[in-house]
């Protein structure tokens, strides 16, 4: 079975498309980078076709709130050094994004952790809402972790997204989204309190998950500049695929 990022979740959709990019948008979130952003179809050379790709993204979404540029490379094809310096001269921080691959098969069961790990429920509701809501301040801003409240809701009542928890007693100290389709399912937003981290927490999400959805095939997307990633390959996960985006901020 091939998989590829196409495979992954994601609210965005096509709004547009040429013979030369796509633009995907997400219409409930203008301030979502991922669900915001144009694909080039075509890797540019020189700067003067990257700008064409700047401007096109600048210009769909200019009058649509959006106020970020974020650009999307093909996969596993890089932009030269040369526009990658210059992307990087004019503020544009890139980010390098791998696919990885579980057959169940060659899942390598790891040690439970010792805490708690189930599927979300209403007992937990408020607590999981706050946990994700200090992650969000944690690594943006309040403007952002007030708005993703709403998306949260989004997931917790979509047919095809379970959250998993880990807790330490009655304090939520990990969680992942599980996303599950036909013939696999996705590991997304994975994270784990600082204090918990090396503890055997993450692992156990992934063996919970593994052993209750019993599908053979598992994806999730890793940071490329991560350590967990190096977790995910000790467990049986193998890289399959690689993109690269440009995003920029400050207009």
């Amino acid at each position: 079975m091939n998989y590829s990022f196409k495979d992954i979740h994601s609210r965005a959709r096509v709004a547009t498309e040429t013979d030369k990019y796509v633009v995907y948008q997400t219409l409930k979130s203008k301030l979502y980078f991922s669900g915001n952003y144009l694909l080039m179809k075509k890797t540019p050379e020189t700067i003067e076709e990257l700008d064409y790709y700047i401007s096109a993204c600048r210009n769909f979404f200019r009058d649509k709130g959006v106020n970020f540029i974020h650009l999307a490379s093909q996969e596993n094809i890089a932009l030269s050094k040369k526009l990658k310096k210059h992307l990087k001269k004019v503020n544009y921080t890139e980010i390098n994004l791998d696919l990885y691959y579980l057959d169940t098969d060659n899942f390598v069961e790891q040690e439970d952790s010792g805490y708690d790990i189930s599927y979300l429920t209403k007992k937990d509701l408020n607590n999981y809402l706050e946990f994700q809501y200090k992650i969000d301040l944690e690594s943006s801003d309040e403007e952002w972790a007030e708005h993703n409240q709403d998306l949260l809701y989004e997931d917790i009542r979509s047919d095809n997204i379970k959250q998993l928890i880990a807790k330490d007693g009655d304090k939520i100290i990990g969680t992942a989204n599980i996303i599950v389709k036909a013939d696999f399912f996705e590991i997304d937003n994975l994270y784990v309190s600082h204090e918990y981290r090396r503890k055997g927490v993450a692992m156990h999400l992934i063996n919970f998950a593994v052993k209750n959805e019993q599908k053979k095939n598992v994806l999730l997307v890793a940071d490329a500049n991560d350590t967990p990633k190096y977790m995910y390959e000790k467990i049986g996960f193998k890289k399959i695929s690689e993109q690269d985006f440009y995003l920029k901020t400050k207009l």
